[in-house]
């Protein structure tokens, strides 16, 4: 199976990835805060039984049998949410060959369907996502409200389902000190700002979750125009900041990039953090072209396979915090050849 973001994207410079996600039950089975043991199963065999027709194949993931390290690392490489581990009734993913597609059945809703891109592609992304459900949809018949669209566990998922979130890294955004006030003005537009790991976290690296919080009242093509409207703004004022930022004292910041790109290279003991705030600034030298010959998917990479979870997948024996960290520095080396 591919992995979604070892290929470059259109502005991936400043917008990592692109995550178009939908919200979908089935017809006539409780929902799952309210199915039985029989009820997740026959979600889950359903929705096997429904991808088998789809054209481009699915590899199956019974989320039981996986063991907490192997269930992390597709937390970290998002195609498994924290709230997917929890609870006891059947639950299983079903991840394309391509790794663009996955769908969680069981978690919060019956169907969980997600596309994701690197890049700036919410164009490419819904086309998938929107091919895919309308495969699946042939087969399973949604629960539906001709007043409210798709009915879903959470009210805020009701109408289109339909979430569109970008990850982003706005470094000179927060340098200059205009993020906040940016966040602020996205807050009373219904437009999420959210950590690198989602919901309930902060940001890391400079790197940010935007997405809309509304899906009731639009329709999906009507989201994905306005959020990529909104992103295309975001996109242009980093952009305009970071030619401000290197005009106003090149010195300082080619100084700071090229310590962060020297910690990576040689440091024997890096943790996340730090790992996070050097891959921001060396991403950002990569984009004014203070650095040369690396690429921006190889940065996503390090930024992903390079967690936690990731690196104990890495090892036969559990690791000390020190032994981890010392891992890591030596993966980077590896990874920046």
């Amino acid at each position: 199976m591919n992995k979604w973001y070892l290929e470059s994207g259109f502005q991936d410079d400043i917008v990592i990835s692109t995550r178009i996600r939908l919200a979908r039950n089935i017809k006539n089975i409780p929902f799952p805060s309210k199915m039985s043991e029989a009820d997740g199963k026959k979600v889950v065999d359903t929705v096997e039984n429904s991808l088998s027709r789809v054209s481009y194949g699915f590899e199956k993931v019974n989320i039981s049998e996986l063991n907490d390290t192997d269930k992390n690392v597709y937390i970290e490489e998002y195609y498994l949410s924290p709230k997917m581990l929890k609870g006891s009734k059947e639950r299983a993913m079903f991840i394309s060959q391509d790794g663009r597609v996955s769908i969680m059945a069981n978690e919060e809703d019956h169907l969980r369907i997600q596309c994701m891109y690197p890049g700036f592609e919410p164009e490419k992304a819904y086309d998938v996502i929107n091919k895919t459900d309308d495969c699946i949809s042939e087969t399973i018949q949604y629960a539906y409200s001709e007043k409210y669209g798709f009915l879903t566990s959470c009210l805020t998922n009701l109408g289109t389902g339909m979430r569109v979130s970008f990850m982003v890294h706005l470094p000179a955004l927060v340098k200059t000190g205009m993020a906040k006030r940016l966040f602020g003005a996205l807050s009373k537009m219904g437009i999420a700002v959210r950590g690198i790991y989602g919901e309930g976290t902060d940001s890391k690296g400079d790197i940010f979750q935007i997405s809309n919080q509304k899906t009731l009242g639009e329709t999906e093509e009507e989201i994905i125009k306005r959020m990529s409207d909104i992103m295309t703004e975001i996109i242009s004022k980093e952009r305009e900041l970071r030619n401000t930022i290197i005009h106003e004292d090149r010195l300082s910041l080619e100084n700071k990039i090229m310590r962060a790109m020297g910690t990576l290279r040689y440091a024997t003991l890096i943790d996340s953090n730090e790992m996070m705030e050097c891959l921001s600034y060396v991403r950002l030298g990569a984009s004014l072209g203070i650095i040369e010959n690396t690429e921006n998917k190889d940065l996503t990479k390090i930024l992903i396979e390079l967690r936690p979870y990731h690196i104990a997948k890495t090892s036969d024996n559990a690791l000390t915090i020190k032994e981890r960290d010392a891992k890591r520095a030596k993966l980077i080396k590896e990874y920046l050849k």
